[in-house]
């Protein structure tokens, strides 16, 4: 298990979930969260890291980077609610994907997402960036937002975050 993120800097946070409420999420949903995950939020609920970026070669086989900040448990904050972000996720009528439970999102817009889709009942599922302005057809007729895969799971995901640096850009 990955205790990277408490060697991270913080920007800031909400202070702590409340366990209540992650469970009634978990409940809610009919989801196992990650541990690790769970653990985060219970200690920095909301987060933002310095090491708040993330490399993937998308779909395209191109290097890809986001920058992320976690959503939060709770109605006493003005955080980004982790709540309201799930409400239509889900939601085909919005291009939405069942079995994706988004837990962050990113400076473009996008969702990070757990991604139960293959497993709804594992504790440890992957982790997915659900793109909010691409849309993949599917046979049916429908759409839905695209998917890009990340991390085989939220440690992964974790030791993929790195602190971005303006001297990390290489200027033509």
């Amino acid at each position: 298990m990955s205790k990277k993120w408490r060697e991270f800097s913080l920007y800031f946070d909400y202070g702590k979930a409340d366990p209540k409420d992650i469970e009634e999420f978990e409940k809610k949903y009919n989801i196992c969260l990650p541990k690790t995950y769970k653990e985060l939020m219970l200690e920095h609920n909301g987060v933002n890291f310095k090491e708040e970026s993330f490399d993937f070669i998308n779909s395209r086989g191109q290097e890809d980077m986001r920058s992320f900040l976690f959503y939060s448990f709770g109605e006493e904050n003005d955080g980004e609610n982790i709540e309201f972000y799930n409400k239509g996720l889900q939601d085909p009528l919005y291009y939405g994907v069942p079995g994706l439970i988004g837990f962050g999102s990113t400076a473009e817009g996008d969702t990070v997402c757990f991604d139960y889709r293959d497993d709804p009942k594992t504790c440890e599922p992957k982790v997915v960036l659900l793109v909010h302005d691409e849309y993949d057809d599917l046979p049916d007729g429908t759409s839905h937002m695209h998917i890009e895969p990340i991390a085989n799971n939220f440690d992964e995901f974790l030791d993929m975050l790195y602190e971005f640096k303006d001297e990390d850009i290489e200027w033509e």
